[in-house]
């Protein structure tokens, strides 16, 4: 089922367009004039590096030249994830990765704007597969309030604004929260990271039956495993996870 596409009013396009001539898009990584109304000009747009081969569950791009799509990762295939499936935009490669560093450390709300977008024409197209199921809310990663009020925005929860726009699908982030002050992930191994979340979240009122998380990147799968899960205990049945990179 295609996702359906929220109708604007004329004032709206107007504004963007009056804003368009104020503060015209400039590219956010060669500043030459953006395209199609972005931050982002065609050149750079090129250079961005798309998700290719991948596993079919949870997206982990295939490093083998010529491995085809529809196949598992050896270990989805082992062990599945709790999740149902994974969709991501993006490899977490160069140029990527410094946009991302951008939303996640330098307050740079204008990328979060362009990442969104870009996340959600890679769930637009999602959309047009026939066994596509929407969900009924986007549940972005929950940051624990000490380190929300040291960085002073959630950039899973601004990204997942951007594409409840796009996609007409609602955020719900009020449905869980993060309990306990973790380390951040990024030193640690699969092993030690599944140690480092659990018991870190929890869910707060009822849940709908299908879910999508959704996280600026998937690295091992840790976090959104363990969120996954813990929806799962408080009744959601599907867990989708929409990222816009993934890690090889």
């Amino acid at each position: 089922m295609p996702i359906a596409r929220r109708t604007r009013s004329p004032l709206h396009g107007f504004a963007e367009r009056a804003l368009a001539l104020l503060y015209p898009p400039t590219c956010v990584l060669c500043g030459a004039p953006g395209e199609a109304g972005r931050d982002l000009c065609a050149g750079c747009a090129d250079d961005l590096p798309l998700i290719g081969a991948h596993c079919a569950r949870c997206a982990q791009p295939f490093s083998i030249s010529g491995t085809g799509m529809g196949r598992l990762c050896g270990r989805c295939q082992q062990a599945p994830p709790p999740f149902a499936c994974c969709t991501a935009a993006f490899r977490y490669e160069e140029p990527l990765s410094s946009l991302v560093i951008d939303i996640k450390f330098r307050s740079k709300m204008n990328v979060i704007r362009l990442l969104g977008e870009l996340l959600a024409d890679a769930l637009s197209a999602a959309s047009e597969r026939p066994d596509w199921q929407p969900p009924a809310a986007i549940v972005p990663v929950p940051l624990h309030p000490r380190r929300l009020r040291t960085r002073g925005y959630n950039q899973a929860l601004e990204l997942a604004r951007v594409v409840e726009r796009r996609l007409d699908i609602p955020v719900n982030h009020r449905c869980c929260r993060r309990t306990r002050a973790t380390q951040a992930q990024t030193t640690l191994n699969q092993r030690l990271r599944l140690i480092n979340l659990r018991d870190a979240f929890e869910v707060i009122g009822p849940l709908p039956r299908h879910l999508a998380i959704l996280d600026d990147v998937v690295t091992t799968g840790a976090t959104v495993s363990e969120l996954t899960q813990v929806l799962q205990r408080g009744g959601c049945e599907q867990v989708d996870i929409w990222t816009l990179a993934r890690t090889l």
